[in-house]
């Protein structure tokens, strides 16, 4: 047999004049070290062109490293990377697509607050689309992945699996010299890796090097030729894959002869400590099972068939009706919350706080086990964990380090150890091995026999029929939300689940065929999505101006209308510099301090009796002064490590302290020409309001048509997406303050014509206002949805109620309520609306 095994560097086993195709792609002595521990040790390899060649490797053995290193997304330390017979060095995302390497990510590089269309257009090059439809070679992607959902809807709503299909048609759209799929079937059913595997032959046989990366043996028969070996940062062999056995393959991935994976099975069957009668809830209906002592229950069925909601109802996170019965005791949802230890398919999404430490991740769900009164013993918070760790087999370099650091197989151990601290009455695992190495998952099969062997139920949802018929005693078949068979002990086959499956499938109703809401089209979909508190906000300020009108008949005359709309014209200038920097994830909390330093260095400059060339510099050094501001936020936060609060807050104080420098008391009377030109009105409406309308309309536009708006957008929904996808955050991240600090300066220039005079006192409050205006419009304080619409809108409604406490005879205390209230209102319609948009009809 021609392979090669060693604790070293191990050489291919077949010479270069055998192989199907040319070198296309050679990395030769690579290694890369963090903080001095090595991730990748000397490796040397050679992807060809028109083969398939499957990398293998428990989590942890350097797999994700050498891709990354390939898609350029970070760098070695030592080593030569070849691409067509030419050294590449410095090799970036963007270099790397330049060059025709694509890669599509085992955590799918999608942004949430992005929809379809708009992913595919921010992630893939412009070229692509020149001269033809966006819409049209968009939807060719996602024909060609067999991936059926609207080009509109917001790639939040999508499943694991849809999102894993429009990551992989963005890798295959550039038609690639080199294709990387990092376990592209983790979240794949039958149909999609069937499909999947048939564009990946398609695109080999036109030339592309298919870097493969899996962790089932199965599929690495089914598609690749070739396979190599990465154990502890090391390549350990390399061999066809026609001339090599699995036992042989897995001597290399773990180091040692493996026996089968699955612990025994039950011997014999206790009395039912878990039972279900009749359960139903969304997407699943009239479930029922019973699991006994020792057993541990599977459940099967095509994606999108009810298994991932029955499994959250079952966890107490989604409501339900039905019976749930746990050792003779019937159960409420609200009981099933306590009683039930929930491990997640998206452990990135739900299962970790990836803020947070190993040791933290791990003893969230138990703190009450280890605290009295309130504090929390550290020394047996340590012992518990500790030996939990030890009991998983968990690898981490520390039980203080981020939880982020660790390969996805000893993530999903701490997910596994949180839950078995807390004592559960009950395990409810949804593909718990889902994106683990082998290793790694012969210590979860063991973990999930030793709790059911304890009394303990288990219940565990796998697309991977043989996992069920491996680990489990009796096993479920779902489809359209029913149970359509229930198999038990010998029954409990590959064949016979997959059958099950596959013969209730003449009439599925896909998951991907759903009728989203983002399907809508023009005004509807305009006000379904970012601005969706449009029509509230409208509604809201005609009421609220019919009222007071009620009150008084003065309210709506000319004057008192133009003065309104002058007012909102600083503050809607002011809240759009501020929607900028909530939309990239930031906040900047100098845009009111600025504009009243602004206005301060104008009234030295724009004065009556200047010369025009004077009053021009002015307003130049008004901008220039504002661009200064904006760069050294951005670079702050991006450079010096600030965040975003602790930059704005530092520039607060600065230029709060030069606005005083400059003058310690009003003074410098603004050009009354110039105040009239800025203020001039038709009628009762200003020309500066519809200039930011304008403005606002234009900006709103770019937002979600231009690359800048998505790129924007992109990099306050995942930074770390936005990077993996060859965005340029640093440069996105700073122009983004520069703009917000531009728009600072429009609004400065309204609040100089309102003053006329430079106070050193003026300006500070906007800060708060702006950051109501745009909350009331819609925009996310979370980042990566926002609208400029909505801060106009916002923006008007409190002016509006401000001018209202006036007019009807209210104290001062009356705006902090109502601007209280305002924002409590804003932020309830917000998710409201969310919560909308996001569910299924």
């Amino acid at each position: 047999m021609a392979v090669v095994v060693d604790d070293s560097n191990a050489m291919d086993t077949q010479p270069n004049a055998a192989l199907p195709g040319s070198v296309i792609l050679r990395l030769s002595g690579i290694s890369k070290f963090y903080a001095r521990i090595p991730a990748l040790t000397d490796v040397s390899v050679d992807f060809n062109a028109g083969e398939v060649h499957a990398i293998l490797g428990e989590n942890g053995a350097g797999k994700s490293t050498l891709m990354n290193i390939i898609a350029g997304v970070i760098r070695p330390q030592i080593g030569t990377i070849e691409f067509d017979g030419r050294i590449v060095s410095n090799l970036s995302p963007e270099t790397a697509a330049a060059l025709g390497i694509a890669i599509s990510y085992q955590h799918p590089a999608i942004l949430d607050d992005l929809s379809v269309l708009e992913n595919l257009r921010v992630s893939l090059p412009p070229s692509l689309f020149a001269g033809k439809s966006p819409r049209a070679v968009a939807q060719a992607i996602l024909d060609q992945v067999g991936l059926t959902v609207p080009l509109r809807a917001r790639s939040d709503i999508l499943t694991v699996a849809q999102k894993q299909l429009l990551e992989i048609g963005k890798a295959l759209a550039i038609k690639p010299k080199v294709l990387i799929l990092d376990e592209p079937t983790a979240s794949l059913d039958q149909d999609a890796t069937d499909l999947l595997f048939r564009c990946v032959r398609e695109v080999a046989k036109a030339g592309t090097s298919v870097i493969y990366i899996t962790h089932r043996l199965a599929e690495l028969r089914q598609i690749a030729q070739r396979v190599t070996v990465l154990r502890d940062g090391r390549k350990r062999g390399s061999a066809l894959v026609a001339e090599v056995s699995d036992q042989d393959l897995l001597a290399m991935i773990v180091g040692r002869r493996m026996g089968s994976a699955f612990p025994p099975k039950a011997d014999g069957v206790g009395d039912i400590n878990f039972a279900v009668g009749s359960l139903s809830g969304q997407n699943f209906n009239d479930v029922s099972f019973d699991v006994a002592r020792g057993q541990i229950l599977g459940i099967a069925g095509v994606a999108g068939n009810g298994q991932s909601e029955l499994m959250r109802a079952l966890a107490g996170l989604q409501p339900s009706k039905g019976e749930v019965r746990l050792s003779g005791q019937a159960l409420s949802p609200h009981d099933l919350v306590h009683n039930a230890a929930f491990m997640p398919s998206d452990r990135h999404a739900e299962g970790l706080a990836t803020g947070l430490t190993i040791r933290e991740n791990a003893a969230i769900s138990a703190l009450d086990k280890f605290s009295s009164f309130g504090i929390v013993k550290r020394k047996a918070e340590m012992e518990h964990v500790s030996d939990a760790f030890q009991s998983l087999a968990v690898k981490a370099p520390s039980m203080e380090a981020a939880v982020k650091s660790l390969s996805g197989g000893n993530q999903q151990k701490v997910v596994m150890a949180r839950a078995l601290l807390s004592d559960p009455g009950l395990i409810i695992a949804d593909e718990p091995t889902q994106g683990v190495d082998v290793g790694a998952r012969a210590e979860i099969y063991r973990i999930l026999r030793e709790v059911s062997a304890k009394g303990i139920p288990v219940v565990v949802n796998s697309s991977d029929a043989a996992e069920l018929e491996g680990l489990c005693d009796k096993v479920i078949v779902m489809s359209r939300g029913r149970v359509v068979e229930t198999l038990v002990g010998a029954d409990v086959a590959e064949d016979r689940i997959v059958a099950a499956a596959v013969g209730a499938l003449t009439h599925v109703d896909r998951e991907d065929n759903r009728n989203y809401n983002a399907s809508a089209s023009g005004w509807r979909h305009f006000v379904q999505t970012d601005n969706a508190t449009a029509v509230p906000l409208t509604l809201v300020m005609i009421l609220l101006a019919l009222y007071v009108f009620s009150q008084n008949s003065h309210y709506l005359s000319s004057f008192n209308i133009g003065n309104i709309l002058m007012l909102a014209t600083a503050l809607g200038f002011i809240a759009l510099g501020q929607t900028v920097a909530l939309i990239l994830g930031g906040i900047d909390l100098s845009v009111g301090p600025l504009a009243g330093f602004l206005v301060v260095v104008a009234s030295f400059f724009v004065n009556d009796g200047q010369a025009p060339s004077v009053i021009l510099l002015g307003f130049a050094l008004m901008f220039g002064l504002a661009i200064v501001v904006g760069l050294v936020n951005g670079l702050l936060i991006r450079f010096a490590s600030f965040t975003p609060i602790a930059a704005t807050l530092a520039m607060y104080i600065g230029l709060q302290g030069c606005s005083f420098i400059l003058r310690d008391s009003p003074g410098g009377y603004i050009n009354a020409a110039v105040v009239e030109w800025i203020t001039w009105q038709i009628g009762p409406i200003p020309v500066a309001f519809a200039v930011l309308v304008l403005i606002a309309l234009a900006a709103e536009y770019g937002l979600r048509n231009q690359r800048w708006g998505w790129q924007l957008r992109a990099m306050g929904s995942n930074e770390d997406s936005a990077r993996r996808i060859g965005l340029r955050i640093d440069r996105t991240f700073v122009a983004g303050y520069v703009a917000s600090a531009l728009f600072t300066v429009l609004g400065a220039i309204m609040l100089m014509a309102q003053i006329g005079v430079g106070d050193p006192a003026q300006g500070a409050n906007y800060t708060l206002a702006s950051i109501t205006a745009v909350v009331l419009g819609g925009t996310s304080l979370r980042g990566g949805r926002g609208t400029f619409v909505g801060s106009v809108l916002g923006a008007l409604l409190l002016t509006e109620v401000l001018n209202a406490v006036s007019f009807l005879g209210l104290s001062q205390t009356y705006q902090y309520v109502f601007q209280g209230a305002l924002i409590l209102l804003a932020a309830l319609i917000y998710s409201t609306v969310r919560e909308r948009a996001a569910a299924p009809h």
